[in-house]
């Protein structure tokens, strides 16, 4: 890995562990794209898993006791139920199609948080099962299971204070088993941990100073920055992946002209 990419690598991770303190938004929907499109790997997803299970290990003892421990077991619940289908798309995709995938999740999403989603509004076991399925197979395909969870539990009407705090039990749960389903659907290798190390400085550092900001700054103001943050990411993708997909296509036809 050269040296931009090294610099690039930890300027995400520093900003989506700033900007996952103040606003609540996941790690994995601000750092994961910019990992996958640096390393073109799908197992920059188990990078980007690794790094939000660290930020939920360090969060995870102050907010456990304000969670709402009902909604986040009913949210891992159908988030079990999601995470074979995430695996098996991560599994079977192409980086092109991954990426094509990862920007129209993130382009919907963020769609969603700003205008809202009526469904997750309405109380009751098979609606918080069903973003919980969600949660999974996002979580599963990208590392991302948090925006689902976000947006169900933010529908229900819970404070912010205790919309963090459930969506970080609820994260404490379902990314060992998000890890163990990469594990062994993925060909994980050394360099994989070795990357994940060298982007935890990084991350713990970006997680220090937005609990700093947190208190000092507004939170309207960063989440805007994380909309803008997150559209501009998810037109590159799209470039990106159609750029990626175009080259396939067009060695397929060369191949064939070959022949």
């Amino acid at each position: 890995m050269d040296a931009a990419s090294i610099v690039i690598l930890n300027a995400a991770a520093v900003m989506a562990a700033f900007f996952q303190s103040v606003t609540g938004i996941g790690f994995g929907m601000i750092a994961g794209p910019v990992i996958l499109m640096v390393l073109s790997d799908p197992v920059a997803i188990v990078i980007s898993t690794l790094m939000s299970w660290l930020i939920g290990l360090v969060l995870f003892p102050f907010l456990r006791r304000g969670a709402d421990w009902a909604l986040a077991l009913r949210l891992l619940g159908g988030a079990v139920a999601g995470l074979p289908l995430g695996l098996v798309l991560v599994s079977i995709a192409s980086v092109a199609v991954l990426k094509l995938i990862c920007a129209t999740a993130i382009a919907g999403l963020t769609a969603i948080m700003v205008v809202g989603a009526p469904a997750a509004r309405r109380p009751g076991l098979r609606g918080d099962l069903a973003f919980g399925f969600l949660a999974g197979v996002f979580g599963g395909c990208l590392a991302m299971p948090g925006p689902t969870a976000v947006i169900r539990a933010a529908g229900l009407g819970l404070e912010k204070a205790r919309v963090r705090a459930t969506m970080v039990t609820f994260f404490a749960m379902v990314w060992p088993l998000i890890f163990a389903g990469q594990w062994l659907s993925l060909d994980i290798g050394r360099e994989t941990f070795l990357n994940a190390a060298m982007l935890a400085p990084a991350t713990l550092g970006g997680l220090m100073i937005g609990n700093w900001a947190a208190s000092r700054a507004s939170e309207r103001v960063f989440r805007s920055m994380v909309m803008v943050f997150l559209v501009l990411t998810s037109m590159t993708l799209f470039a990106d992946a159609l750029i990626s997909l175009a080259g396939a296509m067009q060695g397929i036809g060369t191949e064939g002209d070959i022949r």
